[in-house]
């Protein structure tokens, strides 16, 4: 029993100890806009929630995925369950959206309007590196020769 429990801590602490160090960039951000360490708090905790929330989501929205695409391999193929699980998917979608609009609203109140689009345009810099602008490809006119799909 100590020989587990001790093999536990060995690694629980280490990954606390890097949760922790990957929170302080944000925390100390957090503080030079001049929030207090208990509003520090409610938007770490706040991100924490919506971070597992969208997770589960996301977990949610590839099981539906497979779902689909393993009805649309049937022969023949039951449209009505194909439209139930899409049906499904787009419910999971919206409540991560929701999810996400509820977690802006709570933040933009702890942390006040101007200080959260402050929080929210360093976030955009600190981050531009991991997303890169997505650049459309434009699209062709009929004139140009791009015509319809499907003529």
């Amino acid at each position: 029993m100590r020989l587990i429990t001790l093999a536990a801590l060995l690694v629980l602490v280490p990954l606390a100890l890097f949760a922790e160090a990957q929170q302080a960039p944000e925390r100390r951000a957090l503080q030079q806009l001049g929030l207090t360490d208990a509003q520090v708090s409610q938007v770490l905790d706040l991100q924490a929630k919506a971070r597992d929330a969208l997770r589960q989501g996301a977990a949610q929205v590839r099981v539906l995925r497979a779902q689909i695409d393993k009805a649309m391999l049937a022969s023949p193929v039951d449209m009505a369950a194909v439209n139930a699980l899409v049906d499904q998917m787009s419910q999971a979608r919206a409540g991560m959206q929701k999810t996400l609009l509820a977690a802006r609203a709570q933040m933009q109140q702890v942390m006040g309007t101007d200080n959260f689009q402050k929080y929210m345009s360093g976030m955009r810099r600190a981050l531009a590196h991991r997303f890169p602008r997505w650049h459309p490809v434009p699209r062709l006119s009929p004139r140009a020769g791009g015509g319809s799909f499907w003529m």
